[in-house]
């Protein structure tokens, strides 16, 4: 099962981020909120707490699939007429990742301590990935222009 998790994902820190959950007795959702809140921080293209988050979550206990809807909400009194291109809603990331964790998490681990090894590259420090290094690297010219 481990390999298999460790596949899917460009950035090796989310993963490793997914695979300590996973040895310190976390489930899968558990380990996924850790790898979303750890591509935040090394690969912040790739997801984010601006962002939208869904689940679906199948428990092999009970054989039941379980959904959850993270999307970001809009004012409740917005209608259809005020709707243009540039309306946003709510990032519902983060309340996605809590709900996450609350509806099919272990309750084995704490929200801290599933978001520890995001919060420790934060703090500390990571390498770049080649994949970040080079968008960036790409961008460069329109980053200079729109940041500063």
């Amino acid at each position: 099962m481990i390999n298999a998790f460790a596949k899917p994902y460009s950035q090796p820190l989310a993963c490793q981020a997914g695979l300590d959950i996973l040895k310190k007795g976390g489930n899968a959702a558990d380990a996924a909120v850790a790898v979303a809140a750890t591509l935040n921080v090394t690969e912040p293209s790739s997801t984010g707490i601006g962002g939208d988050c869904f689940c679906l979550y199948y428990d092999a206990k009970t054989k039941k699939v379980g959904a959850l809807n993270g999307s970001g909400r809009s004012p409740a009194k917005l209608t259809l007429e005020y709707v243009h291109i540039n309306a946003a809603t709510v990032p519902g990331a983060a309340a996605g990742w809590v709900d996450t964790i609350n509806w099919f998490g272990s309750g084995k681990l704490s929200l801290i301590e599933i978001l520890q090894p995001a919060i420790d590259l934060a703090e500390k420090g990571f390498p770049v990935s080649e994949i970040s290094s080079s968008m960036w690297k790409n961008e460069q010219d329109l980053l200079e222009k729109t940041c500063y």
